[in-house]
């Protein structure tokens, strides 16, 4: 199984040194990857559902830092060149899927291949109205611009006719380092999974519970044969932030679901740097990682 952590791009700890040091920790201690998440735009006002907390309410202010994650991850990226490089999500239909698959491509043409996409859907409609995105169809839009990008990224003439968008005549490079990028999607809900299952590489889970994820597991092996297409095809991930801890038991559990790689997360609003050093030590020493020189 592998691991990847977190690194403070959003929130008081979001600073240049801090997101260096948590990477250069990470690699030392034998993580695989560093993740991001994302957000553009905060409205003073939000009304819409948020569904990683009890109360289903947002509490970040709008003052609050949030690193753009493409170039979050540059920034990081650098300095440890054997850390896979993952969005933890990025939301996609915010954005256009021309420019989003240029930005992707090079970043993983100047990585060297370790681009790691993890793509939702999105939640907040204030911030699509900010943006001028349209709410209503975004999972529509999701699963389209996933095969409009890996198009782009073939190397070949595009000729790409959807219900939003149309590419022809043109090409794009550079490709991605490894001829596209691994995609996985968020969500947990059932239309997340059956779009995981119709297009993605991974399904990758946010704060649910251990009983959520197995089942989420089950749904996704039934929704991946619905689409004639073999379950064992979808990695599983899980980034269990502040819903359970990770020891030896759920890391146990984790091992028998077949899950692939595990996000350690970090409270975006605390600004001690100290805690989430601690928990990279811990889950280090239950997952087993080994320490690199």
């Amino acid at each position: 199984m592998e691991a990847g952590v977190l690194i403070p791009s959003a929130g008081p700890k979001a600073t240049p040194k801090n997101i260096l040091d948590v990477t250069r920790l990470a690699e030392r201690l034998g993580y695989h990857s560093i993740w991001v998440t994302d957000h553009v735009i905060l409205p003073h006002q939000v009304e819409s559902s948020y569904p990683y907390r009890v109360n289903r309410r947002w509490d970040y202010p709008p003052e609050t830092n949030w690193l753009d994650p493409l170039l979050a991850l540059s920034w990081a990226g650098a300095v440890a060149p054997s850390l896979q490089l993952g969005t933890s999500v990025l939301v996609a239909p915010l954005r256009n899927p021309i420019l989003l698959a240029k930005q992707l491509s090079s970043l993983d043409y100047l990585s060297g291949g370790r681009v790691n996409l993890g793509l939702g859907s999105g939640w907040m409609e204030e911030e699509f109205d900010l943006i001028g995105a349209p709410y209503a169809d975004r999972g529509r839009r999701l699963i389209e611009m996933v095969r409009l990008m890996r198009e782009l990224w073939s190397g070949e003439t595009v000729n790409f006719h959807g219900e939003f968008w149309t590419a022809t005549g043109a090409k794009m490079y550079p490709r991605p380092a490894r001829g596209t990028i691994p995609i996985s999607f968020g969500g947990h809900t059932d239309g997340a999974i059956r779009r995981t299952a119709q297009v993605a590489d991974a399904w990758q889970p946010t704060q649910i519970t251990v009983a959520q994820l197995r089942d989420g597991i089950r749904k996704l092996r039934e929704f991946s044969e619905a689409v004639d297409r073999d379950p064992a095809s979808v990695k599983i991930m899980a980034r269990p932030g502040n819903v359970y801890a990770v020891d030896a038991e759920t890391h146990a559990i984790h091992q028998e679901l077949g899950v692939d790689h595990i996000i350690l997360d970090t409270v975006i609003m605390s600004p001690d740097q100290s805690e989430l050093v601690e928990q990279m030590h811990r889950w280090a020493d239950v997952i087993g990682l080994t320490p690199r020189a």
